[in-house]
C-alpha cells in the first residue's frame, strides 16, 4: 500500500512539474515573439528613414536569428496530423505544414497559417518565394541536389518533398533541415545531407526566402497572399 501511495504521489508531482515546464515554455515563447515584434518595429523605422543595402543585410540577419530562436522552443514537440494543431511549443501536436506556417507567422510575417498549411508544399513555397529563387529537382542524386542548394548561398529556405515540407538553414559550413518529422514523431533539427525525408524523396523543390519583397513584407506587416485554394 505504501508503494502504491508513493507511486501515486510521484505521478502527481511529475505531472505538476511537467505542466509548469510547459507553461514556462509557452510564456517564454510569447516573450520571444513580443521581443521580435519590437525589434521589427525599430528596424522598420530605420528603413523608412534610410533604406540601404547594409540595412537590408542587417534585417535579413535579424529575421534568420529570430527564426532560429523560435526553432529552439519547438524541438521535441509532438508531430501529428489532424485537428487541433497547437500554437504553443511543447504542448499538443503539430504537422509539417503548420510548423512552417507557425514559424513564419510568429517571426513576423503576416500569413494565415491554417490556410497555408493546407496547400501542397510547392504552393507554400510560391506564397513566399518568387520564381527566380526556386529550384526543382526530380530524382536528382543527393550530391547534385546539395551542390545546387549550396550554390544558392547562405540563408533560409523552404523545402518541399513528396509528402512533406520544412525549412533548410544554410550557413557557410552547414546545411540543416528543421521540420516536424513524421519519421521521429517530433520537431527536429538534423543534417540535411542524411535526413531520411530528403534522401528518399524523388521530388524536391527549394525556395530561398528573404528577397527584397519578403523583407518589405516583414517590415510593413503586409499580408502574404497564400497561393492555392485548399
Amino acid at each position: 500500500m505504501q508503494i502504491s501511495i508513493f507511486s501515486t504521489i510521484l505521478v502527481v508531482v511529475l505531472g505538476i512539474f511537467s505542466g509548469s515546464a510547459k507553461a514556462e515554455t509557452g510564456q517564454n515563447y510569447s516573450d520571444s515573439i513580443e521581443a521580435i515584434a519590437k525589434r521589427r518595429g525599430v528596424l522598420a523605422k530605420e528603413w523608412r528613414v534610410n533604406p540601404s543595402a547594409r540595412l537590408q543585410n542587417a534585417i535579413e540577419s535579424e529575421i534568420i536569428s529570430s527564426v532560429e530562436e523560435l526553432f529552439g522552443y519547438w524541438l521535441g514537440t509532438t508531430w501529428a496530423l489532424g485537428a487541433p494543431q497547437t500554437t504553443t511549443p511543447q504542448s499538443g501536436k503539430i504537422n509539417c505544414g503548420t510548423f512552417v506556417g507557425r514559424i513564419l507567422h510568429d517571426s513576423g510575417f503576416v500569413v494565415k497559417v491554417k490556410k497555408l498549411q493546407r496547400q501542397p508544399s510547392q504552393l507554400i513555397i510560391k506564397s513566399f518565394v518568387g520564381r527566380g529563387r526556386i529550384r526543382k529537382f526530380s530524382n536528382a542524386k543527393m550530391d547534385k541536389f546539395l551542390l545546387s542548394v549550396r550554390e544558392m548561398g547562405p540563408g533560409l529556405f523552404i523545402i518541399g518533398l513528396d509528402f512533406h515540407v520544412g525549412f533548410l538553414l544554410q550557413t557557410e559550413i552547414d546545411l540543416r533541415f528543421i521540420h516536424a518529422s513524421f519519421e521521429t514523431g517530433t520537431v527536429v533539427n538534423e543534417d540535411a545531407a542524411t535526413a531520411m525525408p530528403i534522401t528518399t524523396s524523388g521530388y524536391k523543390v527549394v525556395g530561398k526566402i528573404l528577397s527584397p519583397r519578403n523583407v518589405r513584407n516583414w517590415l510593413s506587416g503586409e499580408r502574404i497572399k497564400v497561393k492555392g485554394k485548399w
